[in-house]
């Protein structure tokens, strides 16, 4: 059943896509369009024993992967998390662009909508909504029970605020919204205190996804009264929302403290309040051994992330395991285009056919990864191929002729990481002096890295889209003109056929003609080569065995059904 109705290309009616609750078929046909398809487990299992079971795992939080006894969850306690990162910067949803720090705000915010338990879209703050105008207006009528962290209640000034917020100030969250309507000419009605329309341009099948709960989503809402009161900069470290859990703490580099928030709205289908959890105490460990070690020895119950040299010790481990959900994700050399010698497309192209990808996984991922030579993921199946263009194939001969031919072939250059991918650096260090380049490899703390990658302070880095699962998604922020929407295109990419490219298939709803577009769209970027296309990788998390409740959807953490049972 699930591949004939991801093969459904029929746009849904206007009834089909109004609530209170979105149908599974109808959903799953918006995932399929969306991109979504890895999560309605069509492709693969979501949880740790690779099982593909279309009850649960396209919930909320994906398939269902608890690992303490089944029965009723216990009540209590503090989760010990260990992030495997040095320090958490941004916690603001708007403005995040780091795939683990998305992972933990996911727990403090909420959305208008979310995906339920039998993989239906039904309401998260939105109780109900219409959709009219054939698919071009949205009106919700929203919750009336829920209050921010700081007690202010919330109401559907708060929906516009937010997107005014995201427009306005061009946070990266604002490509999702780049067809609605401009907010004070009718984009965003505020109808009365509990009920919101929103007015795009054009009919957009996919936008009621992209409105479910989600950090760097369009509709992740925030409190304006604590922005206006604390500033942006004490808000990106202590945001308040509507989520499970309140940021009561927050030492950048050592710890942040999430306390359950009383007054969520939110319960569990026998009525129990949630979360389950009295809070969640975080620690960043960015030294790998350091975090698997925490992890068997009970010192944390719980990693965002398994370095994977050290997965072979939890696959032995009685105590704790490693939980697997399929990557939607891609990963390339970033090659800076404002350093010499990356200026050069047929630079670009010799380097990226002088890596031999295959070997770059066993090495740099103990072989937990997919290698590829385009951006677009396998878990995205319905504009997946395997026969993509070969600009990028490895070639050793090609590729150093072509870098002979640009003067490149002994070209000297530094590639920056953090310490959570100083193996992905060092294994490509290796490849490329073998080939007799000058290589060396430039370690920072995690945010430097960060600030020097945004403000274009590298030659080439090992980066991608970590979270995103639709192919706009993981594209659009990364490959529009840099003053044009483009706010990740960190590598100075300048195609404006690419630019075109991205905004015609955002605008077509005929699934298979979007699918011809996204693959015009790879083509042209493999061709660029503005990264050297090399893995996805596969989402593991580490989980101890006295944790029960945890659900895995590839690329989140939520905590809110997660218990404790010691």
């Amino acid at each position: 059943m699930c591949s004939r109705l991801m093969a459904d290309t029929d746009k849904p009616t206007d009834e089909q896509l109004s609530g209170p609750v979105v149908d599974r078929r109808t959903t799953m046909s918006l995932l399929g369009a969306a991109g979504l398809g890895a999560i309605a487990g069509c492709t693969g299992g979501g949880g740790g024993d690779g099982d593909s079971d279309e009850t649960t795992a396209g919930s909320d939080d994906g398939g269902d992967t608890t690992t303490a006894d089944e029965g009723a969850p216990s009540m209590g306690g503090r989760l010990k998390a260990g992030w495997f990162t040095g320090s958490i910067d941004e916690l603001d949803p708007a403005f995040i662009s780091v795939g683990q720090f998305f992972q933990l705000a996911g727990n403090v915010f909420s959305g208008l909508t979310k995906l339920g338990p039998d993989l239906e879209i039904v309401g998260d703050l939105a109780e109900d909504w219409e959709v009219t105008d054939g698919g071009k207006t949205f009106t919700f009528q929203l919750r009336d029970d829920v209050t921010f962290h700081n007690g202010v209640e919330f109401t559907a000034e708060d929906v516009k605020y937010t997107i005014n917020r995201t427009i306005s100030e061009e946070a990266p969250a604002a490509s999702k919204l780049s067809s609605l309507q401009p907010i004070e000419e009718g984009g965003v009605e505020v109808v009365g205190d509990y009920e919101v329309t929103l007015r795009w341009e054009e009919a957009n099948v996919t936008s009621l996804v992209y409105l479910t709960r989600g950090p760097g989503r369009a509709a992740t809402i925030v409190s304006k009264e604590a922005i206006e009161e604390m500033g942006s900069d004490e808000y990106s470290v202590t945001p308040v929302g509507t989520g499970p859990f309140e940021v009561t703490g927050h030492d950048v580099g050592s710890s942040v403290t999430l306390d359950a928030y009383d007054d969520y709205f939110e319960t569990d289908e026998d009525g129990n309040s949630l979360p389950y959890l009295d809070g969640i105490d975080v620690q960043p460990i960015p030294e790998p051994s350091s975090i698997v070690n925490a992890l068997r020895s009970g010192d944390i119950h719980f990693a965002n992330m398994v370095p994977l040299q050290n997965l072979s010790q939890l696959e032995s481990d009685s105590a704790a395991n490693a939980d697997r959900a399929p990557g939607i994700n891609w990963y390339g050399l970033a090659m800076n285009q404002d350093r010499e010698p990356f200026g050069s497309r047929q630079v670009r192209r010799g380097m990226a056919k002088i890596i031999d990808n295959e070997r770059f996984v066993e090495t740099a991922y103990f072989g937990n990864a997919l290698p590829d030579t385009g951006p677009i993921n396998k878990g995205t199946g319905w504009v997946w191929r395997d026969d993509k263009p070969s600009d990028q194939d490895f070639a050793l001969e090609e590729g150093m002729s072509m870098l002979e031919d640009a003067g490149a072939a002994d070209a000297s250059f530094s590639i920056l990481t953090a310490e959570s991918s100083l193996r992905q650096a060092k294994a490509m260090r290796q490849q490329l002096n073998e080939r007799g380049l000058d290589v060396d490899v430039e370690q920072v703390t995690s945010s430097t890295y960060w600030t020097r990658y945004e403000e274009g302070d590298y030659d080439v880095t090992i980066s991608g889209s970590v979270i995103d699962p639709d192919p706009e998604q993981s594209l659009w922020n990364f490959y529009r003109l840099p003053d044009e929407g483009g706010v990740w295109n960190w590598v100075n990419y300048q195609s404006q056929e690419a630019h075109d490219l991205l905004a015609e298939q955002r605008a077509e709803t005929d699934r298979d003609a979007r699918r011809d577009l996204l693959h015009e769209l790879e083509d042209t970027l493999i061709a660029d080569a503005p990264h050297a296309y090399l893995v996805h990788q596969d989402d593991i998390a580490g989980v101890r065995q006295e944790v029960g409740g945890f659900k895995h959807l590839s690329g989140l953490r939520n905590f809110h059904q997660v218990y404790l049972d010691e």
